[in-house]
């Protein structure tokens, strides 16, 4: 049986969507989507956290109590995720979840160009 997110988790996911993106308001649906577990035969319906960007659908799935899967879509039929198959920590998970993306989207929109990304030095 799964567990359904708690107004902390939801808060957490909000509050990293919120840092990210600061100027418009992106809002998490709920949703369940139906996983075949590694080893098992009958599929189980967990709870999603999902929100949307531009050309990007983000999905944080519930799979127990403090255990974590996320992936996002990009035009609906590319499908990235972090490296890492479960987490512990939902704000971790949040956190690379986005990072993840725009990473994705900084290589795919710099194609072909000499990009240098310097950090702040003090100088």
């Amino acid at each position: 049986m799964s567990v359904d997110f708690t107004e902390s988790e939801l808060t957490t996911i909000q509050n990293n969507l919120d840092n990210r993106w600061r100027k418009e308001k992106k809002e998490v649906q709920m949703a369940d989507i139906e996983i075949t577990r590694e080893g098992e035969d009958k599929p189980e319906l967990f709870p999603a956290a999902v929100w949307e960007d531009s050309n990007s659908t983000f999905i944080i799935i519930k799979m127990d109590n403090f255990k974590y899967k996320s992936f996002f879509y990009y035009m609906t039929d590319k499908r990235f995720d972090t490296g890492q198959d479960i987490y512990n920590d939902l704000h971790e998970c949040t956190d690379k979840l986005l990072k993840a993306q725009a990473d994705f989207l900084l290589t795919k929109n710099t194609k072909g160009l000499n990009v240098q990304i310097h950090g702040k030095t003090g100088i």
